[in-house]
């Protein structure tokens, strides 16, 4: 039987995960939809009913008041056993 080596990937060779963009790549795709879900379990501490189970991207956009001002997007639709809700 075959094993796999995980190889240490030196910290500046990874995406930046506090870059939009980056974050976007890894958690806004439906590729990686169970890596989002999972990810969201853990840090909403979402467990049993309220567990998110699926989601769906939206990608919805507004813009900011002034120029200067960051965008802000409702990218996801929650879906639990007990509900149905948005996480923004």
């Amino acid at each position: 039987m075959r094993t796999k080596v995980l190889k240490r990937i030196p910290l500046e060779k990874l995406m930046d995960l506090k870059v939009d963009y980056a974050f976007k790549q890894l958690f806004g795709s439906e590729k990686n939809k169970e890596i989002t879900v999972v990810f969201l379990n853990a840090i909403l501490q979402r467990t049993g009913r309220d567990r998110i189970k699926d989601i769906s991207f939206s990608n919805t956009e507004a813009g900011g008041e002034h120029k200067n001002d960051k965008q802000s997007r409702l990218d996801l639709l929650v879906v639990t056993n007990a509900i149905l809700s948005t996480c923004a």
